[in-house]
Protein backbone atom coordinates (compact mmCIF):
# COMPACT_ATOMS: atom_id res chain seq x y z
CA UNK A 1 0.00 0.00 0.00
CA UNK A 2 2.54 2.60 -0.85
CA UNK A 3 1.50 5.96 -0.85
CA UNK A 4 -1.41 4.81 0.86
CA UNK A 5 -2.06 7.89 3.08
CA UNK A 6 -4.90 9.05 5.95
CA UNK A 7 -3.99 12.19 7.58
CA UNK A 8 -5.18 13.76 10.77
CA UNK A 9 -6.06 16.93 8.90
CA UNK A 10 -3.44 19.07 8.20
CA UNK A 11 -3.41 20.83 4.13
CA UNK A 12 -5.29 23.42 2.51
CA UNK A 13 -9.05 24.04 2.41
CA UNK A 14 -9.76 22.92 -0.90
CA UNK A 15 -13.76 23.97 -2.51
CA UNK A 16 -16.71 24.77 0.17
CA UNK A 17 -15.46 22.09 2.89
CA UNK A 18 -13.08 24.08 5.02
CA UNK A 19 -12.86 21.58 8.16
CA UNK A 20 -12.73 17.78 8.24
CA UNK A 21 -9.28 16.18 7.29
CA UNK A 22 -7.50 16.00 4.27
CA UNK A 23 -6.86 12.66 2.93
CA UNK A 24 -4.34 11.39 0.12
CA UNK A 25 -4.32 8.27 -1.72
CA UNK A 26 -1.89 6.29 -3.51
CA UNK A 27 -0.06 9.33 -4.47
CA UNK A 28 -2.84 10.06 -7.13
CA UNK A 29 -5.56 12.19 -5.24
CA UNK A 30 -6.04 14.22 -2.37
CA UNK A 31 -9.46 15.67 -1.42
CA UNK A 32 -10.84 16.78 2.40
CA UNK A 33 -13.20 14.63 4.37
CA UNK A 34 -15.86 15.52 5.99
CA UNK A 35 -15.08 15.92 10.03
CA UNK A 36 -15.85 12.57 12.42
CA UNK A 37 -15.63 9.68 9.85
CA UNK A 38 -14.19 6.43 10.37
CA UNK A 39 -11.30 5.81 7.90
CA UNK A 40 -9.68 1.86 7.03
CA UNK A 41 -8.23 0.56 4.50
CA UNK A 42 -9.95 -2.31 2.67
CA UNK A 43 -8.45 -5.28 0.33
CA UNK A 44 -10.77 -5.94 -2.69
CA UNK A 45 -8.97 -8.67 -5.33
CA UNK A 46 -5.57 -7.94 -3.85
CA UNK A 47 -5.91 -4.24 -4.18
CA UNK A 48 -6.17 -1.75 -1.09
CA UNK A 49 -9.49 0.53 -1.28
CA UNK A 50 -9.76 3.07 0.93
CA UNK A 51 -12.98 3.31 3.19
CA UNK A 52 -14.73 5.62 4.96
CA UNK A 53 -18.26 5.62 7.05
CA UNK A 54 -19.68 9.03 7.86
CA UNK A 55 -21.07 9.47 11.82
CA UNK A 56 -25.01 8.28 12.68
CA UNK A 57 -27.55 8.99 11.86
CA UNK A 58 -26.35 9.32 8.00
CA UNK A 59 -25.74 6.05 6.55
CA UNK A 60 -23.77 4.20 3.78
CA UNK A 61 -19.86 3.76 2.67
CA UNK A 62 -17.77 5.61 0.47
CA UNK A 63 -15.01 3.94 -1.29
CA UNK A 64 -11.75 4.74 -3.17
CA UNK A 65 -9.47 3.64 -5.19
CA UNK A 66 -7.05 4.88 -7.78
CA UNK A 67 -5.51 4.10 -11.31
CA UNK A 68 -3.23 5.17 -13.55
CA UNK A 69 -2.81 4.40 -17.13
CA UNK A 70 -0.83 4.81 -20.46
CA UNK A 71 -2.38 5.63 -23.33
CA UNK A 72 -2.33 3.23 -26.11
CA UNK A 73 -0.71 4.45 -29.58
CA UNK A 74 -3.66 4.71 -31.29
CA UNK A 75 -6.14 5.69 -28.24
CA UNK A 76 -5.84 9.68 -28.56
CA UNK A 77 -3.09 10.21 -25.93
CA UNK A 78 -4.28 10.88 -22.31
CA UNK A 79 -7.32 12.81 -23.20
CA UNK A 80 -8.78 10.06 -24.99
CA UNK A 81 -7.74 7.62 -22.41
CA UNK A 82 -9.48 9.70 -20.16
CA UNK A 83 -12.27 10.28 -21.84
CA UNK A 84 -12.66 6.49 -22.83
CA UNK A 85 -12.61 5.59 -18.72
CA UNK A 86 -15.14 8.21 -18.23
CA UNK A 87 -17.60 6.58 -20.81
CA UNK A 88 -17.16 3.02 -19.26
CA UNK A 89 -17.28 3.97 -15.86
CA UNK A 90 -20.72 5.78 -16.31
CA UNK A 91 -22.09 2.10 -18.05
CA UNK A 92 -23.70 3.38 -20.70
CA UNK A 93 -25.43 0.30 -21.83
CA UNK A 94 -26.18 -1.07 -18.12
CA UNK A 95 -30.29 -0.68 -17.28
CA UNK A 96 -29.48 -0.17 -14.12
CA UNK A 97 -27.58 2.77 -14.07
CA UNK A 98 -28.79 6.80 -14.48
CA UNK A 99 -28.35 9.87 -13.96
CA UNK A 100 -25.00 9.85 -15.88
CA UNK A 101 -22.74 12.69 -16.90
CA UNK A 102 -19.36 13.14 -17.99
CA UNK A 103 -17.73 16.82 -17.84
CA UNK A 104 -14.65 18.54 -18.33
CA UNK A 105 -12.41 19.84 -15.19
CA UNK A 106 -11.28 23.28 -14.79
CA UNK A 107 -8.31 21.91 -15.30
CA UNK A 108 -8.39 20.12 -18.76
CA UNK A 109 -9.46 16.46 -16.78
CA UNK A 110 -13.04 15.05 -16.24
CA UNK A 111 -15.49 13.95 -13.92
CA UNK A 112 -17.85 11.19 -14.73
CA UNK A 113 -21.02 10.52 -12.59
CA UNK A 114 -23.60 7.81 -12.19
CA UNK A 115 -26.37 6.31 -10.01
CA UNK A 116 -26.93 2.86 -9.64
CA UNK A 117 -29.21 0.55 -8.05
CA UNK A 118 -28.25 -2.88 -7.40
CA UNK A 119 -29.61 -5.94 -5.65
CA UNK A 120 -26.68 -7.00 -3.51
CA UNK A 121 -26.73 -10.28 -1.79
CA UNK A 122 -30.56 -10.16 -1.13
CA UNK A 123 -29.83 -6.13 0.10
CA UNK A 124 -31.33 -3.39 -2.50
CA UNK A 125 -28.52 -0.76 -2.84
CA UNK A 126 -27.98 2.42 -4.38
CA UNK A 127 -24.62 3.65 -5.77
CA UNK A 128 -23.38 6.69 -6.58
CA UNK A 129 -20.61 6.87 -8.47
CA UNK A 130 -17.64 9.65 -9.47
CA UNK A 131 -14.45 9.05 -11.53
CA UNK A 132 -12.37 12.35 -11.60
CA UNK A 133 -9.05 12.18 -13.60
CA UNK A 134 -6.59 14.07 -15.35
CA UNK A 135 -3.25 14.18 -17.42
CA UNK A 136 -0.60 13.31 -15.17
CA UNK A 137 2.98 13.19 -17.07
CA UNK A 138 1.42 11.69 -20.05
CA UNK A 139 0.15 9.15 -18.10
CA UNK A 140 -4.52 9.23 -17.04
CA UNK A 141 -4.37 8.96 -13.55
CA UNK A 142 -7.97 8.57 -12.35
CA UNK A 143 -9.44 8.40 -8.79
CA UNK A 144 -12.78 6.35 -8.77
CA UNK A 145 -15.33 6.80 -5.55
CA UNK A 146 -18.62 5.27 -4.81
CA UNK A 147 -21.13 5.64 -1.94
CA UNK A 148 -23.17 2.61 -0.97
CA UNK A 149 -26.15 3.54 0.41
CA UNK A 150 -28.93 0.78 1.61
CA UNK A 151 -31.98 1.24 -0.71
CA UNK A 152 -34.43 2.52 2.05
CA UNK A 153 -32.00 4.99 3.12
CA UNK A 154 -31.65 6.59 -0.47
CA UNK A 155 -33.53 9.90 -0.33
CA UNK A 156 -33.31 10.07 3.64
CA UNK A 157 -32.44 13.76 4.54
CA UNK A 158 -29.20 12.86 6.62
CA UNK A 159 -27.97 10.71 3.71
CA UNK A 160 -28.62 13.40 1.32
CA UNK A 161 -26.85 16.08 3.11
CA UNK A 162 -23.93 13.82 3.57
CA UNK A 163 -24.47 13.01 -0.39
CA UNK A 164 -23.64 17.08 -0.96
CA UNK A 165 -20.97 17.17 1.21
CA UNK A 166 -18.96 13.83 -0.55
CA UNK A 167 -19.78 15.55 -4.64
CA UNK A 168 -18.50 18.76 -3.08
CA UNK A 169 -15.28 17.11 -2.16
CA UNK A 170 -15.12 14.96 -4.86
CA UNK A 171 -15.53 17.60 -6.83
CA UNK A 172 -12.61 20.07 -5.21
CA UNK A 173 -10.31 16.97 -4.94
CA UNK A 174 -7.11 16.98 -6.80
CA UNK A 175 -5.59 14.72 -8.71
CA UNK A 176 -1.34 14.57 -8.09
Amino acid sequence: MSGAQIPNGDGEAEGRMTEGRMIGWNDTVRFRLPPNWAAEVEEHEGQPVATFRPPPPAGGTLRLVTDRVTPKPDSGGVAGTLQEMALRFVRPHDQRAGDRTVEARPDGGVIAQAMMRTDEEGRAETHYLWLIGADRDGVAAVAMFSVALPAILDGDESCAAMLGDIDDAIRAARIL
